[in-house]
C-alpha cells in the first residue's frame, strides 16, 4: 500500500465509480440500436465498461454493418442518456460523505471517457458538483485511457506529482491509464469480469472501505 502522507489530490472515474450508471449507458445504446433495427441481445456489454463512446460507436458500426456515421451515433445515444439521467443514480455506500470528507482538504477532481456536458448533467442530478474543482471529459484528451494521457492532464492542472495523488477508478481501461501516468490506484467492485481485475491493486467493495483505509488505518 502507497504512502499517502504527501497525499494533495483525488482524481475519480465517473462511470461505475461515483454513480453507478453503466447500465444506463447501455440502455441508451440498446434504445438506439433497436432504432436502427438491430438486435442488441448479442452484445455482451459487460466487456465494453470503459471504452469510449467512439470506439463502442465503430465496433457496432463494423459489426452490424449499420449506415451511420460514428459521430451521429455517439450524439444521438447521448441525448437518450441524458435523458435517463434525469432519473437520477444508485451510488456506493459512503460516498457523499467521503466527497464531504475530502473536498475541504484536497484537491479533486473527475477524469471520464463521457463528454463535459454528460458530466455536468450527471454532477447536477446528484448534487454533488460542488465537490469538485475541475472535470476532464473526452473532449479534453488527445488520447483517452487506457492511454495515460487523461491522468497526466489531470495532473498538470492539478499542479501535483504523481505520488501526491490517487485514482479511484473500477475499470480495467481507467485502472490501466492511472498506473500508466504512475498514479496510485483504489479499484471500486462493480460487477468486473475476473480478466477485468489488476493484480496488486486494491479493491473496495464502497466509499466506506476506501475511507477507512485511506485514512483510518
Amino acid at each position: 500500500m502507497p504512502d499517502f502522507s504527501e497525499l494533495k489530490a483525488i482524481f475519480f472515474d465517473l462511470d461505475d465509480t461515483l454513480v453507478f450508471s453503466e447500465h444506463a449507458h447501455k440502455k441508451a445504446w440498446q434504445i438506439l440500436l433497436t432504432n436502427l433495427g438491430v438486435d442488441s441481445s448479442v452484445i455482451d456489454f459487460r466487456r465494453l465498461v470503459g471504452m469510449p463512446e467512439i470506439v463502442e460507436a465503430t465496433h457496432f458500426i463494423d459489426y452490424f454493418g449499420i449506415h451511420e456515421s460514428v459521430a451521429s451515433m455517439v450524439a444521438r445515444k447521448r441525448e437518450i442518456f441524458l435523458m435517463l439521467s434525469e432519473q437520477g443514480f444508485e451510488s456506493a455506500i459512503g460516498r457523499n460523505n467521503f466527497l464531504k470528507r475530502i473536498s475541504a482538504s484536497y484537491i479533486t477532481a473527475i477524469v471520464s471517457a463521457s463528454s463535459t456536458r454528460i458530466i455536468q448533467q450527471v454532477l447536477k442530478v446528484e448534487k454533488i458538483t460542488s465537490f469538485f474543482n475541475f472535470v476532464i471529459g473526452h473532449e479534453d484528451c488527445i488520447r483517452p485511457k487506457p492511454d495515460p494521457f487523461p491522468y497526466q492532464h489531470a495532473l498538470a492542472l492539478a499542479n501535483v506529482q504523481a505520488h501526491e495523488a490517487l485514482v479511484i477508478e473500477d475499470s480495467f481501461t481507467g485502472i490501466t491509464a492511472a498506473l500508466g501516468a504512475h498514479i496510485p490506484v483504489f479499484g471500486l467492485l462493480k460487477d468486473q469480469l475476473p480478466e477485468q481485475m489488476i493484480k496488486n491493486v486494491p479493491y473496495f467493495n464502497n466509499f466506506d472501505e476506501i475511507n477507512k483505509k485511506l485514512f483510518e488505518s
